[in-house]
């Protein structure tokens, strides 16, 4: 015979309530984003979004404008200010792509390879930070976890602007 569940108490009812993985993961995201702008600002005296910009293209350029704003889930027009201002900075390049002259192709110089450089080693010591004390495996399983959630929020996205409404990225609250 099947033991009886216990009913949870309210205080149990309440937490579950209020547990929204969106929220959460938006709270963290926040905090991880805030301590990264203080970071670079201080390191590279770049502004929020630059550096990620900078990153991006570090993974791998040239890439266009559209290209490198779906990889950073985020606006065209907020990419290109970023863009326009890390050009003015010798960080960037924009050059007509040949095999498309509509396309323009944006690419790391020499001092943003080294901005780069830098992004890189001052990430990495604060991804030590936040996985000290986590297994190989626990690493492991939650990189799969964050694959997995980034893929079905695209598809939630894609599902909310199906249904119409305000732009996702008007609704930046």
């Amino acid at each position: 015979m099947a033991k009886a569940r216990p009913k949870p108490s309210k205080a149990g009812m309440a937490s579950q309530a209020t547990f929204v993985l969106s929220r959460r993961v938006m709270m963290l995201a926040n905090l991880l984003r805030r301590a990264a702008t203080v970071r670079y600002r201080r390191l590279l005296n770049l502004k929020p979004g630059e550096w990620g910009i900078v990153a991006q293209l570090g993974e791998r350029a040239p890439r266009s404008l559209i290209d490198l704003a779906d990889a950073m889930g985020l606006d065209k027009a907020q990419i290109s200010r970023g863009v326009s201002s890390l050009v003015r900075q010798g960080l960037v390049t924009r050059k007509t792509n040949p095999g498309n002259s509509r396309e323009v192709l944006i690419a790391l110089t020499s001092r943003g390879r080294a901005a780069n450089a830098i992004i890189l080693e001052a990430g990495g010591r604060a991804n030590e930070i936040l996985l000290a004390d986590l297994s190989p495996r626990d690493r492991r399983e939650l990189a799969v976890l964050l694959d997995l959630f980034t893929h079905r929020a695209q598809r939630l996205l894609g599902d909310e602007q199906a249904l119409g409404g305000a732009d996702a990225d008007d609704a930046d609250v």
